[in-house]
């Protein structure tokens, strides 16, 4: 295949990207970045297509190779705006490619204004455009992570290729005194010109499935999380109290739970409105974010109920734990619209010593100790205790019934 053939080649998948980008986006809506990835390539595309065509070429030589120069930086850039941009790393060495794209833009000018001096253009062009490839890698693999796998780090290394081989043309064009020149210039552009056919198809595949990744992410995180509080919601805590519970089991471990719900909650809405209440419920969630260990977990049960796990913790502890979150929540005083608003809590407490290993029993016993502190006063904080005999039969009743339907065995009601 000759140079122009893969000149053009390039160009027709440049132009491929970037409408696929455009439409990805307009159908999907909201795609960081795919509007940056692309102009980036437009821009390298129409910069090939000045230099690497003949027909195409727009007055002289010189200026058509000053023009492709801008644009293959800038759209070298745009590039990595992109990449930064899907990973919510905006500014992340955007500095080094602005800092870069400024230095190229000077040196055009002066390879203009001194005509003699244009054989370094090819060297400066090249070497400018290595470092910005291994820049964007440096990127895509240090803020890939596991979230997003091996997309990441397989377009960070035909980057890192690309960078190589743009490197590879800066030490050839810098040798154009030498009498090999015309020969290494003939070796090396069909494998420049073959590494970026490979290294765009590469780089757009990898884009999109960071993206379709990055997605996947997003709608596990909303999954999991309630919108209003940032907290975890009732499915999310189940799931991570059972692999708790599995982590006891094998390590004899000990696990409490916290069960709170809010007093005055239906005066602060009555009185000040649902935004008012939402605005409690936001500042509770974070009291209680902040007042927790980073091993421990808390979550939104509904409505003004939270509940909190945590791990390796006696019921005792756990006590402890529950005075000083009702501290917390008493003494918050709340500004909403000239008027100050405060709250009180009441909790339930078990632990895994009292309850047993089961999410049901642990929730149930907590649920049973906070209805016990409510009708109590309210504002306090109650353990767990013989009372809750009711709801311990209960949940190991249902453990018992489940656990014959996953076996398929039928249930004998003659033993009720």
């Amino acid at each position: 295949m000759d140079i122009e053939t893969l000149v053009l080649a390039n160009v027709l998948l440049f132009a491929l990207y970037s409408s696929v980008m455009v439409v990805n986006s307009r159908i999907v809506g909201g795609t960081r970045g795919a509007l940056w990835f692309a102009a980036s390539n437009l821009c390298r595309g129409v910069s090939l297509l000045l230099v690497g065509v003949r027909w195409v070429q727009l007055g002289p030589q010189h200026v058509a190779a000053a023009i492709s120069a801008v644009l293959a930086v800038v759209g070298t850039m745009f590039l990595h705006q992109a990449f930064a941009e899907l990973l919510e790393r905006g500014t992340l060495l955007r500095g080094i490619q602005y800092g870069l794209v400024v230095l190229l833009t000077v040196g055009v000018v002066y390879f203009l204004i001194f005509p003699d001096s244009q054989v370094w253009l090819g060297a400066v062009l090249c070497g400018t455009l290595g470092v910005q490839f291994a820049v964007i890698a440096v990127v895509v693999f240090r803020f890939s992570g596991e979230e997003y796998g091996p997309a990441g780090w397989l377009t960070s290394l035909a980057l890192v290729a690309y960078a190589a081989v743009m490197l590879l043309r800066a030490v050839v064009a810098a040798r154009h005194q030498q009498p090999t020149y015309e020969a290494e210039q003939e070796k090396v552009f069909p494998i420049w010109l073959t590494t970026c056919l490979l290294t765009s198809g590469a780089t757009a595949f990898g884009f999109m499935s960071l993206t379709t990744a990055k997605l996947r992410v997003e709608l596990l995180w909303r999954a999991q999380v309630d919108e209003l509080t940032g907290l975890l919601n009732r499915w999310a805590l189940k799931r991570m109290t059972m692999k708790e519970i599995q982590r006891c089991k094998r390590k004899k471990g000990t696990l409490a739970v916290l069960m709170m719900d809010l007093d005055g909650m239906k005066e602060v809405n009555d009185s000040s409105g649902h935004a008012c209440g939402d605005v409690v419920l936001q500042s509770v969630a974070g009291v209680l974010q902040e007042t927790i260990r980073t091993q421990d977990a808390v979550g939104r049960m509904g409505g003004d109920e939270f509940c909190v796990l945590l791990t390796d913790t006696t019921l005792a502890e756990a006590m402890v734990v529950a005075e000083r979150l009702r501290a917390e929540v008493g003494e918050m005083v709340i500004q909403y619209r000239g008027a100050k608003v405060q709250v009180r809590a009441s909790l339930g407490v078990t632990s895994s010593e009292f309850s047993g290993l089961t999410w049901q029993a642990l929730i149930d016993h907590s649920d049973g100790a906070l209805y016990r502190a409510k009708r109590h006063g309210r504002n306090r904080v109650v353990a767990a205790g013989p009372e809750d005999a009711p709801a311990i039969a209960r949940s190991a009743r249902g453990e018992v019934v489940m656990m014959e339907r996953r076996k398929g065995e039928p249930r004998d009601d003659s033993a009720d």
